[in-house]
């Protein structure tokens, strides 16, 4: 396990900059790392690195829920009450669409 977590911060860092995981084989094999431990250790990065970014998907989505569900009643109350509801209407969703679609690109992994 000490041969894993010793590789870990090298292959996370290859896997951020877009590496495949043929690259992650070539690069671990050329660093010097065991053989016999390198399907762990690429299997270890990639959960750490999708648990991260599944992690930051929820969190962008619920953001963007949260936002666009906010500019509905937000420009309801404000017509109810004749204010100004473009900022509400078209402000706040439009970075509700944005921020929910950067979750559902990380939740599904691109």
């Amino acid at each position: 396990m000490e041969v894993i977590n010793e590789w870990t911060p090298f292959t996370l860092s290859l896997l951020k900059s877009g590496c495949t995981t043929a690259d992650l084989y070539t690069a671990l094999r050329e660093k010097g790392a065991p053989e016999n431990h390198l399907q762990e250790i690429i299997e270890k990065v990639k959960t750490i690195y999708f648990s991260r970014k599944r992690r930051s998907g929820f969190l962008c989505c619920g953001i963007g829920v949260f936002l666009l569900v906010f500019g509905c009643l937000l420009a309801i109350f404000l017509y109810q009450y004749g204010g100004g509801i473009k900022f509400a209407l078209y402000g706040l969703t439009a970075i509700g669409v944005t921020f929910t679609i950067k979750g559902l690109i990380d939740l599904i992994g691109w």
